[in-house]
């Protein structure tokens, strides 16, 4: 489903070096749907695609709720303020996360429209190329303990740094041709001032993921392979 609704007053968020100026219909998927470099991104709730935005690979992710909530409203939140928006704090989370050193996307662009009393929203970051899910590489072939060590350590960074990412998946984490790491989704995420035990649930998450996803499509993925995970996470 696209954003367009002539009656609905919408924001927009864009860098400040951008070349084009967006409007509304640039965050309609239906807008891009016969142009060239469109497709639908697969996993998470749907809702995403890739397209091309004057030469550049973007994805285009509408904000759609999951859980038992989905079946009253999936794609409307309550209006709060443009800055407390699902699109506005997830820019700035991947800007701060950026700024730190973390490897996330850049956002690109963000759109709220608020009618009456809720708003919908999308937001465009960077597609970083050549990159699967962690779900998908599992799928064909086998992680070496040495990256699930580096995972363990490019997590723990992130936490120690106070990012806390609500969603951490094995769909949400991103594996290059290089064998580098990347985090992405940071929906609903925060900036924690510290450590206390925030961090243990989204380890919980990632192992639930990887259990749930094997029993689906059968991965490769052993036991000692969450401790090598853990063995890097504990290091730093």
């Amino acid at each position: 489903m696209g954003l367009r609704n002539e009656s609905a007053r919408c924001y927009i968020l864009q860098k400040e070096n951008a070349i084009e100026k967006l409007e509304q219909q640039h965050f309609d998927s239906n807008f891009w749907r016969d142009q060239p470099g469109y497709s639908v991104v697969d996993g998470g709730r749907g809702g995403s695609i890739k397209i091309d935005l004057n030469g550049q690979t973007v994805v285009l992710r509408q904000y759609r709720r999951g859980g038992f909530i989905q079946k009253i409203s999936s794609e409307r939140y309550i209006w709060l303020g443009k800055g407390r928006t699902r699109p506005w704090r997830e820019w700035n989370l991947l800007r701060d996360a950026r700024d730190a050193g973390l490897p996330v996307p850049e956002p690109l662009a963000a759109i709220a429209c608020k009618t009456g009393l809720t708003y919908r929203a999308a937001i465009m970051t960077t597609y970083l190329e050549g990159t699967q899910t962690l779900a998908d590489f599992l799928v064909h072939s086998q992680l070496e303990q040495k990256l699930w060590y580096k995972l363990g350590l490019t997590i723990k960074k992130m936490q120690a740094l106070g990012f806390r990412h609500t969603d951490l998946n094995a769909n949400n984490l991103l594996i290059d041709q290089s064998c580098g790491i990347y985090i992405i989704d940071f929906d609903k995420g925060r900036r924690m001032k510290r450590l206390d035990n925030w961090q243990w649930s989204a380890l919980y998450r990632l192992q639930r993921s990887l259990v749930k996803i094997d029993k689906q499509n059968t991965l490769h993925y052993r036991e000692d392979d969450w401790q090598a995970f853990m063995d890097g996470y504990q290091a730093s």
